[in-house]
C-alpha cells in the first residue's frame, strides 16, 4: 500500500478509474488503512482497511464523503484500528450482524426473508416458494411469527408440531419449512463477515427443530374413476357460472398438468393450429420449459375460452385481471355436489397419469407427459382403478383353479386377458 497523505484538492479533483466496475480507492496513511473509495457513479465513500486477529482481510465502510469530513473520517478510522488491535473486534462482521438481526429478528420476518432469499438464489431458486410461504402464514406465523427467534425452544417446536397431528402431511411441511429457516438464519450468522448467507447441511443443535421427527405419512392413492366422471362433470357446472373455472378444472384432467402450470399458461404459449394443437408450460416445477400436444378435448377448451384484451393468461381471474387465484373455495363447492369429499385438485393430475398407465403406456411415457425428470416419480401415478384391479384379482382366481388339474398339453396357451367387468 503506497504511502500517501490525502488533500481536499485531491479528493475534490479525484474521478473514477478502472474498467468493469473495478474497486478503485485512494489511500490515506493517516492511519493507515483509510481509503476514499470512488465508484463508477461519481459517489465517492470513506473506507478503512484491516486484517482481523485471524488474519482475514476486510474493508468496512465509514460514511460517505460530503457526510463526513476527511479529518472525521480519520478520526473515526483511528477509533475503529483502536477496537481491531486492542480487543480483537470485527467492525464488518459486527456490522452485519446488526444488519441482520434488525430484519429478522422474529420468526414470521426470518421466515420471509429466507423465503425471499431462496427464491432470488441465483444458484438453486427455490420452486414453489409460494406454497412455502402460505404454509408460514397458516400454520407458523399465528403460533409463532411474533416470537423472537433466538428465544424459541425444542420442547415448544415439539409441542406445537404435535398440536398439528390431524393433519400430519401439513404438520411435516411446517416442521420442514421452519427448519430449513433457522438453518439459513445460523448460516447467516456463521457466515455474517463475508455478508454472504450460506446453506447448512447435516445437524446443528442450535436449530430448534432438529431431532424432532416427523409423523408417519401415508401415500396418497385416491384419484377419480370413470364412472364418477359424469357427476364430477355436472358439480363444476352446478358450482360456478365462471367460464374460466369451469374450464380450467376440465383441462387439469384432460392434460395431467399441474394448478400452477395452468393458472399461469399464456395465450402466446398455446397452439391451436390443425394437428400442431401444444401448449408449452413455463413456469414449471423442475424449472424447465414443458412443452405437450393436447387432445382434442383439451384444444376444445381452451379454444372455447373468450380472450381478453391486455391480459396475456388464458385462464382470466376476476375482472378479466390477472390470472385466477383462489380456486380452492370452488374445488370444495365441487367435491362436495359430486360427492367426492377426499378428491383433491392434485389428484386430477393423478388421475390423468393413471389412466394413462391403464391405457397401457409404460411409466417412461406418463413421466414424459407429465413433467417428471425421472420415471420414478410417475410410478405413483400409475394406481391401478377398480376395473383393473378386478381384472388383476379375477386373472388370479383363474390360475388357482387351473393349479389342481391336469397340466395342459405342451402348445396349450392359457388366456389371461383382462375381464371387461
Amino acid at each position: 500500500m503506497a504511502k500517501n497523505h490525502l488533500t481536499k484538492r485531491q479528493i475534490d479533483a479525484a474521478r473514477y478509474q478502472g474498467a468493469e466496475n473495478a474497486r478503485c480507492v485512494l489511500w490515506d496513511d493517516d492511519p493507515r488503512g483509510l481509503g476514499l473509495r470512488i465508484f463508477p457513479s461519481g459517489r465517492k465513500a470513506w473506507v478503512l482497511s484491516y486484517r482481523t486477529a485471524a488474519g482475514t482481510k476486510r474493508l468496512l465502510t465509514l460514511g460517505d464523503h460530503g457526510t463526513r469530513t476527511l479529518e472525521q473520517a480519520r478520526k473515526l478510522a483511528k477509533r475503529e484500528l483502536v477496537q481491531v488491535e486492542s480487543e480483537a473486534a470485527d467492525p464488518v462482521a459486527e456490522k452485519v450482524a446488526r444488519r441482520i438481526e434488525a430484519t429478522t429478528g422474529s420468526i414470521e420476518a426470518m421466515f420471509r426473508a429466507y423465503v425471499d432469499a431462496r427464491r432470488k438464489d441465483r444458484r438453486r431458486p427455490m420452486k414453489g416458494h409460494a406454497m412455502t410461504l402460505a404454509i408460514g402464514e397458516r400454520l407458523i406465523f399465528p403460533p409463532l411469527g411474533a416470537r423472537q427467534w433466538r428465544e424459541l425452544r425444542r420442547s415448544e417446536v415439539r409441542q406445537w408440531h404435535a398440536s398439528l397431528a390431524e393433519s400430519p402431511y401439513a404438520a411435516n411441511r411446517a416442521l420442514q419449512a421452519l427448519r430449513a429457516a433457522y438453518y439459513w438464519r445460523l448460516a447467516w450468522e456463521d457466515d455474517a463477515p463475508a455478508a454472504v448467507p450460506g446453506r447448512r447441511s447435516g445437524s446443528d443443535a442450535r436449530n430448534p427443530c432438529w431431532g424432532i421427527p416427523l409423523f408417519p405419512e401415508r401415500p396418497r392413492q385416491v384419484r377419480l374413476e370413470l364412472d364418477e366422471l359424469p357427476r364430477l362433470e355436472a358439480a363444476i357446472d352446478k358450482s360456478t357460472s365462471d367460464p374460466y373455472q369451469r374450464a380450467l378444472f376440465r383441462f387439469l384432467l384432460a392434460t395431467g398438468c399441474r394448478r400452477g402450470e395452468a393458472l399461469k399458461l399464456r395465450w402466446a404459449d398455446v397452439t391451436l393450429d390443425g394437428t400442431r394443437r401444444a401448449v408449452t408450460f413455463r413456469e414449471t416445477k423442475t424449472g424447465d420449459d414443458h412443452a405437450v400436444p393436447l387432445s382434442e378435448r383439451a384444444a376444445a377448451l381452451l379454444a372455447g375460452l373468450p380472450r381478453i384484451a391486455g391480459n396475456p393468461y388464458c385462464f382470466a381471474g376476476a375482472g378479466g385481471n390477472g390470472h385466477l387465484v383462489g380456486i380452492d373455495k370452488t374445488w370444495g363447492r365441487v367435491r362436495k355436489l359430486a360427492a367426492l369429499p377426499h378428491l383433491r385438485i392434485h389428484d386430477l393430475r393423478r388421475t390423468f397419469g393413471s389412466w394413462l398407465g391403464e391405457a397401457g403406456f409404460t411409466s417412461k411415457q406418463i413421466g414424459s407427459v407429465l413433467g417428471h425428470r425421472t420415471d420414478i416419480t410417475s410410478r405413483v401415478y400409475m394406481a391401478l382403478g377398480d376395473q383393473s384391479k378386478r381384472a388383476a384379482v379375477d386373472a388370479a382366481a383363474v390360475l388357482m383353479e387351473n393349479a389342481g388339474r391336469a397340466p395342459k398339453r405342451r402348445g396349450t396357451v392359457v388366456s389371461m386377458r383382462r375381464s371387461k367387468t
